[in-house]
């Protein structure tokens, strides 16, 4: 990997129109690849031929839109995406964190709580980029060095 890789984390967009958010996010520099969280998996259907290397995860509100989680290896690095209900994401965060560590990944990425996150628990990092449908995304980098950085917007 010769430079950083920029991975564009949204969830929950319940419908909302992505256009706007996904060129203000382009807007902030290149993206190549993204992970979309759920409770809207279908809204990405349009851009598949843009962003060629897209994940996503059903939510709860997903009645027909995918599996409700994935390991996705990428870019050196093992990312857990899950919506986050099958993990009680709105009280505790103790059994996300215990699948991830049993699924040794270095990133575990969620929504359903519509609120950001952005943490490091035991060299492993747990982001919520917030709701889509509120405007809210974030930019996952993977380093040359293999470090992970997150910002919210």
């Amino acid at each position: 990997m010769r430079e950083a890789k920029r991975i564009l984390v949204l969830s929950d967009s319940h419908g909302y129109p992505l256009n706007n958010l996904l060129m203000k996010a382009e807007s902030l520099g290149r993206i190549d690849a993204v992970f979309h969280l759920g409770d809207g998996y279908r809204d990405m259907d349009g851009f598949l031929t843009e962003f060629p290397l897209l994940f996503r995860v059903g939510g709860n509100c997903d009645f027909f839109g995918g599996e409700k989680e994935e390991l996705v290896p990428l870019f050196g690095k093992r990312f857990f995406l899950t919506h986050g209900h099958a993990y009680h994401v709105k009280t505790t965060l103790s059994l996300l964190k215990s699948r991830a560590c049993e699924a040794e990944a270095d990133c575990a990425l969620f929504g359903h709580t519509h609120a950001p996150h952005n943490e490091y628990d035991a060299g492993r990092l747990y982001l919520n980029p917030g709701a889509a449908c509120d405007g809210r995304f974030s930019v996952l980098r993977v380093e040359k060095n293999g470090d992970l950085y997150a910002e919210l917007y």
